[in-house]
Order: C-alpha cells, then sequence, then structure tokens
C-alpha cells in the first residue's frame, strides 16, 4: 500500500538536499532514496555495483568497531591495521572511451579479484576509481610482500577481464600500508584516521615518493595514566 508524507516531513527531506529540488522536479523521493543510500552504506551494505563496502561504513559506520572490541593488544603494543589501495588510471578516458557500463564491468572485476586474493580482508571502495583492501586483526592475514605481489598479478588479470578485447587494459597505481595506532581511546577515532592514512599513502605512492610496504605509527595516548600504586 502507498504510505503518505505530511508537507513538514517532505520540506525537511528537501532541506537536507537542497540540490534535488534545483535538479528535479519531483525532489521528495529523490531526497529520500539518497538518504537511504547514504544510511545502507553507513551500515555496511555493499556497494550495488561492485559489491565493495561504501567508505561511510569505514569513517561514519561501525566497520572497524569489531576489530577494536577484539584487539586487546591495542592497550599496550598498538594497534595494527595492514591495508593496500588499488587505484584504476585514467578511468575517466576508459569510460569516455568505452562507456560507463563497461567502467562498471572493470570495477566489479578489480573488487572481486581484492576478495578472492585477499580473503577476509575488508574491502571498501574508497574513491570511484579506487579500492582499499584492509586486512584487519580478524582477518589473520598479514601484510607482505609477497602478498602485495599476489594482489598486483590478480589486478593485472583483472583488468584484461574488464578490459574489451584488443584493447590495453588501465594500469594501477597501487600503495601498500602498515599503520599502528598507539592508544585509541575509542574506535570511533580508528575509521577516520584508517582512512586519511590510506589517502596518504596512495599520494606518497603516485608522486614516487613511497616504494614498498608504508611504515606508519599513530601515538594518540588516548588513555589515562595508571596511578601509582605504591
Amino acid at each position: 500500500m502507498p504510505y503518505e508524507m505530511d508537507d513538514r516531513t517532505a520540506q525537511d527531506l528537501i532541506a537536507l538536499e537542497p540540490w534535488t529540488a534545483e535538479r528535479h522536479k519531483a525532489p521528495v523521493p529523490v531526497a529520500l532514496r539518497h538518504l537511504v543510500d547514504s544510511e545502507r552504506a553507513r551500515r555496511g551494505y555493499p556497494d550495488e555495483k561492485t559489491g565493495a563496502l561504501n567508505t561511510l561504513f569505514l569513517t561514519q559506520g561501525t566497520l572497524l568497531k569489531e576489530e577494536f572490541d577484539l584487539g586487546t593488544h591495542a592497550h599496550h603494543e598498538g594497534w595494527t591495521l595492514g591495508a593496500i589501495v588499488a587505484d584504476v588510471r585514467e578511468l575517466i578516458t576508459f569510460n569516455l572511451h568505452h562507456g560507463f557500463p563497461q567502467g562498471d564491468v572493470l570495477l566489479r572485476e578489480v573488487a572481486q579479484a581484492m576478495t578472492t586474493t585477499l580473503p577476509g580482508a575488508r574491502i571498501v571502495r574508497v574513491q570511484g576509481d579506487a579500492f582499499a583492501a584492509l586486512l584487519v586483526p580478524t582477518s589473520q592475514l598479514q601484510l607482505t610482500e609477497d602478498r602485495l605481489q599476489d594482489l598486483r598479478s590478480a589486478l593485472a588479470s583483472a583488468a584484461r577481464r574488464g578490459t574489451p578485447e584488443g584493447v590495453p587494459p588501465p594500469a594501477f597505481t597501487v600503495a601498500a600500508l602498515s599503520l599502528t595506532i598507539h592508544a585509541p581511546s575509542h574506535w570511533q577515532l580508528l575509521g577516520p584516521l584508517v582512512w586519511a592514512e590510506l589517502e596518504r599513502a596512495y599520494l606518497l605512492e603516485r608522486r614516487g615518493q613511497a616504494t614498498g610496504i608504508q611504515q606508519r605509527h599513530i601515538h594518540l595516548d588516548g588513555f589515562f595514566p595508571v596511578p601509582d600504586a605504591r
């Protein structure tokens, strides 16, 4: 059965998404759909086009909550995660030449290659043309040069599968990061920090300022000192 919406709720929706009134004759359903999609992304529903997780699940959602809760070593040795960022170079040009549907095929192949090569890792679509594989503590995956090379080979194969026959497949920028966050006080801190370090690792790799597995330590000192019992 159809659902009714009062004028005040409709106005509130448009106020939250004012661009819908500028671009659409019927802005209310568009605004509602956009808000629902954003909330689904925050709650960890996979991207329909690629099957990867949305970056909102990392930065605003609970992707790392369980990882923080289970990481009892975080209070002492630091909370550690490995990550690999894979960016499809010149995807805009690829889409212009071959069409956006073919670009979606390519992105699905890339996301699937990362999932298959790194089982247990959380695959996040951090940009429109880039994915990050998060080797979280519960994945029991260690970031190694061999694992990085395996992923590079898998990405090359995925690019060939996602490219029309006779067309040179696109290349990738691949950045690897080992990140340790010392004394994080709350799990809510982890997502934005991890996202920021993924961006930094990618930029350093793209500019030729880093090679191999980048090592990063962030000291937050988020816990109160234990009083001296003496």
